[in-house]
């Protein structure tokens, strides 16, 4: 029997370690990595390896880790519910599900997702359009970003909704004059009225979920993904544990619980169950994080800000929590050693996390391993940076977003914000601050999950079509936030490794970890800026089994 599975040679290996050094040659036993050095080591191990494979100069990282996406939300849109994400326009949206609805008869109710904000009005797509193709079922269908549902006239009657139903602070109904919804539900308790009208997934579905995406994201070297809404009232984590048991998981999953504002404590048995059910089940799922809500999305206008919104001067956003509230669920949660993983759009959304963790800290000050998180950071005040690193916060980026997106920018974030529009996404800063800076695509949010691409737009702050070296530079969101493509592979590999407290066991090709590795055709450091986003995966290995070869 061979002591190595496989050797890998003549490769550009960047192993991502704390130097940051780099090797020649790889070695996999099992599902770990048994050896890392030059060509020449390697020679004397070519006798004892199963499988030797010439990389023929590729170069080779640590498998990718998709540090908050949406696998219990964005796995069900793509195999059950009628996708949207690829148009931007009301008419396309109902022309698609009008032949979603008519070649799927049997159905008793519909849902879809992937619409934007750009395409409608201020008050966001109306009832009457969806029942103009479906009038006589229910249809629900989530916005791209996953913070405003649109529902038709039968949905919003199953769910016995009226001018008289009301959601708490932070959400927002939209209406007609009469006070009747208009169609619009925004944020997530807003968006749970309309629960009955949606579809009821069971393990056989969620197992066909799951199954898909590990696939989907193998294909872009992703090793290792966080469920970032992660629900514990239906059947998606038992089938996930089982899948586990029964080896059917080709990567590592993470979760972070969805926490209600409204019943923060509703499910906490349940956090605590799942916890132990992943310990137990061992290196392939762990569930240790919880996920807030501080504010909602600027598109929707629910973001949360310091000054008021550029078109209502007596606006500014309402937080999703009360702080008291807040306070009481984040000090249990930190109390039992769950990380907290804040979703911070708003610069004041930014500030209500830090006052929060400030009242935490006082509560608890025995937890000298807290691992305090935010993710999206669209505006971040300056005076509040000093305070992101008393706490050691990691910042979960994604630099996916960081452009002037058609539609959006000039349609909504510049109208919405005025010249805050132009310090969206600081990254840079965060870099400086000596912040621990990850990232992330919040898929299905991005649809195209590929870490190159996103290190490409992390680099330029351009869509990633266009060539930096001649474009106007007008074109550009924040030129003084680019960052290095050496800091795009860290937030990628070991940063979001550390974010989910893997870094003994992934994140960097050493010896005794785990052999999770992706194999791009070139070598990023040696491939123009502008073509990063094209360069293809060779092979990807997860727990030392190939889960995906170009």
């Amino acid at each position: 029997m061979s002591k190595y599975d496989t050797l890998f040679v003549n490769g550009k290996i960047h192993t991502q370690d704390g130097e940051r050094s780099c090797a020649e040659a790889l070695a996999i036993s099992g599902k770990k990595i048994a050896f890392v050095g030059s060509n020449a080591e390697a020679e004397a191990l070519k006798a004892e390896a199963a499988k030797v494979i010439d990389l023929e100069g590729r170069m080779m990282l640590p498998g990718f880790i998709d540090a908050h996406m949406h696998l219990s939300i964005a796995g069900p849109e793509m195999l059950y519910k009628v996708v949207l994400h690829d148009l931007d326009n009301e008419e396309d949206y109902l022309k698609r599900i009008k032949e979603y609805v008519d070649s799927h008869p049997e159905m008793e109710k519909y849902e879809g997702a992937g619409w934007i904000n750009p395409a409608f009005g201020p008050n966001g797509p109306t009832r009457q359009a969806l029942d103009s193709v479906c009038p006589d079922k229910p249809i629900v269908v989530d916005s791209g970003d996953h913070h405003t549902m649109w529902a038709n006239t039968k949905a919003i009657e199953l769910c016995g909704i009226t001018a008289e139903t009301t959601v708490p602070e932070g959400n927002v109904i939209e209406r007609e004059a009469d006070g009747y919804p208009s169609g619009a539900f925004r944020e997530f308790a807003a968006i749970k009225l309309l629960d009955k009208a949606r579809l009821a997934l069971g393990k056989e579905e969620y197992k066909a979920v799951i199954s898909y995406m590990q696939d989907f994201y193998a294909k872009f070297g992703v090793t290792t993904i966080m469920d970032a809404l992660n629900p514990v009232y239906n059947d998606f984590n038992e089938t996930l544990l089982e899948m586990q048991k029964a080896g059917e998981l080709k990567c590592k999953v993470r979760a972070a619980f969805e926490v209600s504002e409204d019943e923060p404590f509703k499910h906490y048995d349940k956090y605590l169950e799942y916890r132990e059910k992943g310990r137990d089940a061992g290196d392939q799922v762990s569930f240790e994080m919880v996920k807030i809500l501080t504010d909602g999305v600027i598109e929707g206008k629910t973001g949360m800000l310091k000054e008021p919104y550029e078109d209502d001067p007596n606006y500014y956003g309402d937080p999703i929590w009360k702080m008291d509230n807040l306070v009481d669920f984040c000090r249990m949660a930190d109390r039992d050693k769950f990380d907290i993983h804040f979703h911070v759009i708003g610069d004041a959304a930014c500030e209500m996390a830090l006052d929060c963790m400030d009242q935490v800290d006082a509560l608890n000050p025995e937890n000298p391993d807290r691992r305090v998180s935010m993710t999206h950071l669209q505006l971040v005040d300056p005076a509040d940076m000093p305070r992101m690193i008393a706490h050691n916060v990691i910042c979960i980026s994604n630099p996916y977003w960081f452009f002037k997106e058609q539609g959006y920018f000039e349609g909504l974030e510049r109208p919405y914000l005025g010249e805050r529009a132009f310090r969206e996404y600081p990254m840079k800063d965060l870099f400086d601050a000596g912040l621990i800076v990850g990232a992330a695509s919040d898929y299905s949010v991005t649809p195209d999950p590929f870490p190159p691409k996103g290190m490409q737009i992390g680099m330029t702050r351009l869509v990633e079509t266009v060539d930096p070296d001649a474009v106007d530079p007008d074109l550009v969101l924040g030129p003084d936030q680019r960052v290095s493509l050496q800091q795009m592979i860290d937030t990628f590999t070991c940063n979001n490794a550390y974010f989910l407290r893997d870094e003994k066991i992934t994140g960097s090709l050493e010896v005794g970890k785990y052999a999770d590795i992706v194999i791009l055709e070139q070598d990023l450091f040696d491939v123009p800026v502008k073509d990063l986003h094209d360069v293809k995966v060779f092979m990807t290995i997860a727990d030392g089994e190939v889960t995906y070869k170009g």
